[in-house]
């Protein structure tokens, strides 16, 4: 039994040791305009967030994930931040569509994931197609239900590392 619980031990001590560390690293931080180099391993780009402001709901935005719409909290709102992605070295044209995703974190720590919409200037569709050399801009839609973003984050989708910053 003692041996079995070593052994037991030892390996949930090991998978811990294995588990990526949370943490910036490295990830450029910057206001609204700065334009950050980001470089995951495979693939570079050159990105800049402009802007982010309130707006009324995109179409395909519509409710929220209890299916209350958007408008009906207090202080909720959709809110669009515009973002330019210049390509410099991206292995495929869809690369940057399946590991890039821009969060909106509030000064209380609330974190607001993007929101798929039908905009025709949305940036989820506009990265389906990016090759190397091309200059992508859109808007990237999130809900914001209690207090205003103050800061922009560009996570890699698939490991959720901080790959850059923008604070307003």
């Amino acid at each position: 039994m003692r041996r079995c619980l070593v052994v037991l031990v030892t390996a949930f001590a090991a998978t811990l040791w294995a588990l990526p560390r949370a943490s910036a690293g490295d990830a450029p931080i910057g206001h609204l305009g700065t334009t950050l180099r980001v470089d995951t391993g495979k693939m570079i780009a050159d990105v800049t967030v402009s802007s982010v402001q309130p707006i009324d709901p995109p179409p395909g935005f519509g409710y929220n994930r209890v299916g209350i719409p958007v408008k009906s909290f207090p202080r909720s709102a959709a809110v669009r931040a515009d973002v330019a992605i210049h390509a410099v070295r991206v292995p495929t044209p869809f690369q940057m569509a399946t590991d890039l995703t821009f969060d909106g974190v509030t000064p209380f720590g609330d974190a607001y994931k993007s929101r798929p919409s039908d905009a025709p200037d949305a940036l989820d569709a506009a990265l389906t197609n990016a090759p190397a050399g091309s200059v992508i801009r859109g808007g990237v839609y999130r809900e914001a239900h209690r207090d205003p973003v103050s800061a922009v984050v560009l996570l890699d989708r698939k490991t959720e590392c901080h790959l850059a910053q923008w604070n307003l």
